[in-house]
């Protein structure tokens, strides 16, 4: 499966994770761009056919990698499905929100990301850029799924259209590989010059594939 996430307005540099229980300061920012994120992501699924109309039994949905025998397959009624959608929710009720990340270990699903980085400064600057690498952290987290209540702060419950929440990740360790180019934005600055440097726009290439071919993602072979 390969698609396109977009991203443009402020991405501040991150900093050190926080320990468990620990406020995030960056959480109200991270969720900002989650929420940008989710609102593809549910485009995705709602148009997407076979994340769109696919249906799992709960109990093969539970076991992820191995089949039921045929005697168990018989002895279920058609009534018992779940669309993916239920199933992939149901498992991630947390902290008032029920998340649906598309990226799962239960899937043995990884991900690449291409990632067109556009930014106000010097084309190829890359290795001089002293914040490229922590606002690269800050984009990838808001990829993934809150891993806490820390997390959520100032977001506490989901708003309107966001139950359940869409993201691409269960967990940043599900990236085997990125790559990043980075150019420069070339719109005109506003005057505000650390609001111009935070500013960019953002082209990301997600292809996802599985590491171990089952027939529960065989879809994204």
């Amino acid at each position: 499966m390969r698609f396109r996430l977009t991203y443009e307005g402020e991405l501040k540099a991150g900093q050190k994770d926080p320990d468990d229980n620990q406020w995030d300061r960056m959480a109200e920012h991270k969720q900002a761009i989650r929420k940008v994120f989710h609102r593809q992501l549910k485009h995705l699924w709602e148009t997407n056919r076979f994340l769109r109309e696919h249906e799992v039994f709960p109990t093969d949905y539970s076991t992820g990698r191995s089949a039921p025998n045929d005697a168990a397959r018989r002895s279920r009624s058609a009534n018992e499905r779940l669309s993916l959608l239920q199933a992939v929710a149901g498992q991630y009720h947390e902290n008032g929100y029920r998340f649906v990340p598309l990226v799962r270990d239960t899937m043995s699903l990884l991900c690449s990301l291409d990632i067109l980085f556009l930014r106000r400064d010097i084309p190829g600057s890359v290795l001089t850029a002293g914040d490229l690498d922590n606002r690269i952290k800050t984009l990838i987290d808001a990829l993934r799924k809150p891993k806490g209540a820390n997390e959520l702060r100032g977001n506490e419950t989901p708003a309107a259209g966001e139950d359940p929440f869409f993201c691409l990740l269960e967990d940043d360790k599900s990236v085997s590989q990125f790559a990043v180019e980075s150019d420069a934005l070339l719109d005109p600055p506003t005057g505000d010059k650390e609001a111009d440097r935070r500013q960019v726009r953002i082209v990301i290439t997600v292809e996802i594939r599985p590491y171990h071919v089952t027939m529960f993602n065989l879809s994204f072979a």
